[in-house]
């Protein structure tokens, strides 16, 4: 009979994906390309900049998580802007140098699988300059709370993004004082905080993941993701 240290012994091993002897099994990897993507690569200062992570050969990827670094100098988040697959629940935290985005699955909706895009954010241009974005770090556990990491390193997990001095809203409009009709071009911003709506989330399986935040993945790869599935069985 396992001892009480030995047992938590055990869970931390569990918890930080090292498998005993008894349960060594082989493990899929979670995907197979990922690609970090700016549209359009060459804008203006005040203009907008669309970031997405499409991840191929997923499988079974009922959470993640993904911090998305930045230039803070070049680059603003913008707020509320991230998009993430229907079926879940999640979000974005700015940082200043990077957004955390953690995700989950909710309930009996199975894993992601295959060609999917894990997440959509959008920035301003601030200053003239190259502004690089990479995937500074991530993972992704399965339904059955088993851990892939993602190479921060590999092909794919970088964009640059090109930006001029000149402001792309008006040409004419520096000449006279009506600067205050650019800051109404930018009422489209608005459109991003609609479609996070899109995000199934119902009732009381919602309640577990509205803390969700950077240490969440731990929390999963510990049980959470098991509980919330057995739950509903």
């Amino acid at each position: 009979m396992l001892t009480a240290g030995a047992a938590l012994a055990a869970s931390t091993l569990l918890v930080f994906g090292v498998a005993s002897p008894a349960s060594a099994v082989v493990v899929p990897v979670a995907y197979d390309t990922v690609a970090l993507t700016a549209a359009p690569t060459s804008v203006s200062v005040g203009d907008t900049v669309t970031v997405t992570a499409v991840f191929t050969g997923l499988v079974d990827a009922y959470a993640y998580e993904l911090d998305i670094a930045y230039d803070p100098d070049l680059l603003a988040f913008v707020a509320d802007s991230q998009i993430l697959p229907s079926g879940g629940f999640g979000s974005a935290a700015d940082t200043g140098a990077q957004i955390a985005v953690a995700a989950t699955r909710l309930g009996t909706s199975p894993g992601l699988a295959g060609t999917q895009t894990l997440v959509t954010l959008r920035f301003t241009a601030l200053e003239p300059g190259d502004a690089s974005l990479a995937i500074a770090s991530g993972r992704i556990v399965d339904s059955n709370a088993q851990p892939t990491t993602v190479d921060p390193n590999a092909a794919g997990t970088s964009a640059i993004v090109e930006i001029s001095g000149e402001d792309g809203s008006e040409p004419g409009s520096g000449d006279d004082g009506s600067a205050g009709a650019d800051p109404g071009t930018g009422g489209g911003s608005g459109s991003g905080s609609t479609s996070d709506g899109s995000l199934a989330v119902t009732g009381a399986d919602a309640a577990p993941w509205l803390i969700l935040g950077a240490g969440a993945i731990a929390a999963i790869a510990a049980g959470t993701v098991i509980a919330v599935r057995r739950r509903t069985r």
